[in-house]
């Protein structure tokens, strides 16, 4: 039946909270907490080892990369379990944040090779929109979350720890933001989903547990412990699904505009924010900076819009321009009554059997109508260019694969055969003699022609002209002795 995520994940969710209840009020909660922690990482990081070594080149780097990640998650959590167990307290600032921060970069890298290989936009405008929402993020959730949370005891916490508590819910929120982006380009896949919903709980665990470091009631096992490790698990079973490369989305115009804005928007919200906190709300000058804005947004958008149509415009022109070049080639190479290739497709084609050396020995048959003048001063011009057409389909009904066909000229056609001996040729021409021979019904008339066919073998000393015209000489000597039959004639 295979493995099953949501198992595990129900599995370990019963068993970490089943034990704080067991253990509630036991000195060695937090220990055992921490190593079901550790071990659901490790198990997750198992996970992602088999799915590294049996997917394909397209998943295997999006997949090391979140392992890459996760073994140093487990490496975190370990370090964690052991500094709380040997101190009693939860570790401060140190290699376990430095290690967590790293950790960030390996899953930002995965996201950024997941959007690099759907190649939906630009690399780099999907990496500065990521940094402009960081840079962003970072600034409202200091000056209206943070500052204002930690005004009170802020002279009790060195710079360094406040940076460092903001750097993870920062870190949170930009992977997050990278991966809804990917959401907006391309098709839902269950990998992003999971990852998605990964941080999006860890942002939830990560906020609960600063407000409760800042403000001096965390406590050691505490009920949030099991959340990073949902977490964890669901980033990590991210990497069990298929990345698939023609996943891209047809996006709405409403997703696809809202993409294309994002940063725009992200920084008009923020100069608004700004401007509401920091400056007179009627203050003209700022007014009309903000509507400038907006309206030059307006504008880009207005802009963007027509230049997209006029890209739509320019990809028609072209497809209608290379179907006009495919026709002209077509015509030039094949006739236009019969749609058989012409004889300039038949010499491009002897060239090639030429200069092929493992098709240096073919034959030609050069087949002429006989009667076929009679037909149309009988019944006209229009009857021969029926009569011409069911011709050239009894043929095209005789050649096998490799075998080549084309209308030479008026009531003659040239067929070249590879791969045969003269004995299956001599088949062959006998059984177009006999399919040319029975009646056509042409306009209610029913018609009867023969054919004549000249067969000549290429040899290696002959040259394009040498061989047709050997077979248009073995041709005529058929029409001399009576018509409908084919003659041999070998090479000088």
């Amino acid at each position: 039946m295979g493995f099953k995520p949501i198992y595990f994940l129900f599995l370990y969710i019963s068993v970490h909270y089943g034990l704080f209840l067991f253990l509630d009020g036991n000195p060695i909660q937090p220990t055992i907490s921490n190593i079901i922690l550790t071990i659901a990482s490790l198990i997750t990081v198992a996970i992602l080892v088999n799915s590294f070594i049996s997917q394909n080149n397209s998943n295997k780097k999006f997949t090391l990369l979140l392992l890459v990640g996760c073994i140093g998650y487990s490496i975190g959590n370990a370090y964690w379990t052991y500094y709380e167990y040997a101190n009693g307290i939860a570790p401060l600032i140190g290699p376990y944040d430095w290690l967590l921060f790293i950790v960030y970069g390996f899953f930002l890298w995965a996201l950024i090779y997941y959007f690099k290989i759907h190649k939906v936009v630009l690399i780099t405008t999907y990496i500065f929109d990521i940094l402009i929402f960081t840079a962003i993020t970072a600034t409202f959730s200091w000056v209206l979350i943070i500052r204002p949370l930690l005004m009170p005891t802020s002279d009790a916490y060195p710079l360094g720890i406040l940076i460092t508590n903001l750097g993870h819910p920062i870190a949170d929120l930009t992977i997050l933001f990278a991966c809804i982006i990917i959401l907006l380009c391309t098709s839902l896949s269950k990998s992003i989903l999971m990852i998605v919903l990964g941080f999006f709980i860890t942002i939830i665990a990560n906020s609960i547990s600063f407000y409760e470091i800042v403000n001096n009631t965390y406590l050691l096992g505490h009920l949030i412990d099991p959340v990073w490790g949902i977490a964890v698990i669901l980033i990590g079973f991210s990497g069990l699904h298929n990345l698939d490369k023609n996943t891209v989305n047809q996006r709405s115009y409403f997703k696809k505009y809202f993409q294309l804005f994002i940063p725009y928007t992200i920084v008009i919200i923020f100069l608004f924010v700004v401007y509401l906190n920091f400056y007179d709300v009627k203050d003209p000058l700022l007014i009309g900076v903000f509507i400038s804005i907006v309206l030059l947004m307006v504008r880009l958008f207005i802009t963007i819009k027509s230049n997209e149509a006029l890209n739509i415009e320019i990809q028609q022109k072209h497809m209608q321009l290379k179907a006009a070049n495919n026709q002209l080639k077509f015509l030039a190479y094949h006739d236009e009554l019969t749609q058989l290739p012409n004889r300039h497709f038949l010499f491009e084609k002897f060239q090639n059997e030429m200069n092929d050396q493992n098709q240096a020995h073919f034959y030609v048959l050069f087949i002429d109508l006989d009667g076929f003048k009679l037909v149309n001063d009988t019944f006209g011009h229009n009857a021969g260019d029926k009569l011409l057409k069911q011709v050239s389909q009894r043929l095209k009904e005789q050649i096998g694969e490799g075998d080549f066909l084309c209308r030479f000229a008026g009531d003659e056609f040239i067929m070249l055969l590879s791969h045969r001996d003269q004995n299956s040729v001599e088949k062959m021409a006998t059984a177009i003699v006999d399919s040319l021979s029975m009646h056509y019904l042409i306009d209610s008339h029913e018609i009867a022609i023969s054919s004549s066919i000249g067969i000549s073998s290429f040899e290696e000393t002959d040259s394009i002209a040498s061989v047709i015209n050997r077979a248009d000489q073995a041709m005529y000597n058929i029409k001399k002795n009576g018509k409908n039959g084919f003659e041999f004639i070998s090479g000088s």
